[in-house]
């Protein structure tokens, strides 16, 4: 983890990849004209030393106190960390961040390297009432980590885990493994390979998220159907809450009344901090077989989704675009292209991982299927360029925001037999609020999907939409958009979050979709666990 090579106010790493290479120019302009600019303005963030943070108000006696039993970690007040750890990589959290205006940072940033450290910071919260926010990659894109305090928390202290990072064990009989929360995917991976095994959790912020971050958002990587989301391979943990370090059930099966590890995956440190996480682990795939095919509309696609799902074959993913989508990234790599004359053309990526007799049976079974919905092969040259950039898009974004245009991500799931209508809906609601919004009118609002996760019963939708953003009120203009499309999904019963999670961004639509007992019934365990809310305040709860 080296800090000073990641941005402080965007995606990634400084040094950007070129995704555009050759068609930089000619992409630009095209984004230009279907946003009714007649000249893209710049809006580049503003200067890091330029931020005028508020003093902590964390009393220095207070720091120096918990100094004397953090004798590993460290304790930093220092402006640069504070501010990035101020927020996440939400829209709203990027628009926070380059325009400066950081009401609410954190006091102190604590990086602790040991359980016993951790447990010194939540008794000494506890004590003196000090909201702590958990801090993994800091990747969440729902305002999951922003500083926020109750009304009787004196101050806020940000943990930031990635310090504890280590593989404690495999036990290769069990296919188990344990390690600390903090570390970060790309390391995890290259310690469980060396010894023959993957986990296979690989989500776009692979790169920078944690193993406590996947779980704590009950999060989901692009081979989930092989490999499962967060709360399939999830096992067990150690937990640090108010009341004391403990642990969740861990047993391959059981039926001693509901399992408290039910409660983790998705509780987004609100209950309690992992510190050692147990996991599923796979042995690496004897064969990695990905390919992309084009169908002639979208509903065919879904079908064929539908039935493979259904089928007993190797699957690790499938990735259904659009139509829209499909156009937007053909453009992409062209430079440009005519959107009023849109193809019904669907591209799909298709993945299968395991045993070489399992995938060539399973390539047989593909090829049945999509040939009765009139599915044309495109090799795996085209799949293969998804799979060398798949972590790279969201760098995209910190161009488009350089370039006065706004550009965000929304994801739900639903039944098979809802999928179509609800992909309707959602993209007609999501299109007409930028089209009619009030300050930034484009000439083409660009509003896109995709599968991105599939299950016996149904899928996941995945919009991303780029829009001219409002230079008078961009954080009104994304919750114009974000509620329009919220109210569509809560009304077709889908989920208001597949994999993101809640964070301050959804937290207003949790209480229709659980219902209030359910809700009263989450909110009643948080406060047996937590009565004075010192963790993660403002989320879920």
């Amino acid at each position: 983890m080296n800090l000073s090579e990641r941005k402080w106010c965007g995606w990634g790493l400084k040094q950007s990849p070129d995704l555009l290479k050759d068609k930089r120019n000619s992409f630009w302009n095209w984004l230009r004209e279907l946003s009714g600019f007649t000249e893209l303005p710049h809006t580049l963030p503003v200067d890091i030393n330029s931020i005028s943070l508020n003093e902590p108000t964390l009393p220095s006696t207070l720091i120096s106190e918990l100094e004397t039993k953090i004798s590993q970690g460290k304790i930093t007040s220092e402006p640069i960390e504070r501010i990035i750890h101020a927020r996440g990589k939400s829209y709203l959290d990027t628009l926070a961040l380059r325009s400066g205006n950081l009401p609410d940072v954190p006091d102190i940033v604590i990086y602790p390297q040991t359980k016993e450290e951790v447990i010194e910071v939540i008794r000494w919260a506890l004590f003196n009432n000090v909201a702590i926010i958990p801090f993994g990659g800091g990747t969440s894109v729902v305002g999951g980590v922003n500083p926020i305090k109750g009304q009787n928390h004196i101050g806020i202290a940000t943990l930031d885990l990635r310090e504890m990072n280590r593989l404690i064990n495999i036990d290769t009989k069990s296919r188990i493994a344990c390690a600390e929360s903090g570390i970060e995917g790309p390391h995890l991976e290259e310690l469980l390979q060396k010894e023959g095994f993957t986990l296979g959790h690989y989500p776009q912020s692979f790169e920078f998220s944690t193993l406590g971050g996947w779980v704590s958002a009950r999060g989901a990587g692009h081979q989930s159907i092989r490999y499962g989301k967060a709360e399939d391979w999830f096992v067990g943990a150690e937990i640090i809450s108010p009341p004391g370090p403990w642990k969740t059930e861990a047993f391959p099966a059981s039926a001693a009344g509901p399992q408290i590890k039910d409660l983790i995956p998705g509780s987004e440190g609100t209950l309690g901090i992992m510190t050692d996480i147990e996991f599923r682990i796979h042995p690496l795939p004897q064969e990695k077989y990905y390919n992309a095919y084009i169908f002639p509309s979208f509903e065919a696609g879904i079908e064929a989704s539908r039935q493979l799902m259904q089928t007993d074959i190797p699957l690790a993913m499938i990735r259904l675009s659009d139509a829209q989508e499909t156009f937007f990234y053909t453009a992409m790599q062209m430079g440009g292209g005519d959107p009023s004359s849109l193809p019904k053309f669907c591209l799909m990526l298709i993945g299968l991982e395991g045993d070489s007799p399992c995938i060539t049976a399973g390539r047989q079974i593909i090829e049945s299927i999509f040939a009765n919905h009139q599915a044309i092969s495109l090799g795996e040259g085209i799949a293969d360029q998804w799979f060398q950039q798949r972590f790279l898009l969201p760098y995209l974004r910190d161009e488009m925001l350089d370039y006065g245009l706004g550009v965000d991500t929304l994801e739900t799931a639903t039944r098979w037999n809802q999928l179509l209508d609800l992909h309707e809906a959602i993209h007609k609601a999501i299109q007409e609020t930028i089209e009619n919004d009030p300050d930034q009118k484009p000439q083409f609002p660009i509003v896109m999907a995709h599968i991105s996760h599939a299950y016996l019963d149904g899928a996941s939708l995945y919009f991303t939409f780029v829009f001219p953003r409002s230079l008078k009120d961009p954080s009104q203009q994304w919750h114009r958009i974000k509620n329009s499309a919220s109210h569509v999904i809560r009304y077709h019963k889908a989920t208001i979050s597949h994999h993101h999670g809640i964070g301050t961004d959804h937290k207003q639509w949790l209480t229709g979709e659980k219902s209030a007992l359910a809700y009263e019934l989450l909110r009643q365990i948080k406060y047996q666990i937590d009565p004075k809310n010192i963790l993660n305040p403002g989320k879920l709860f």
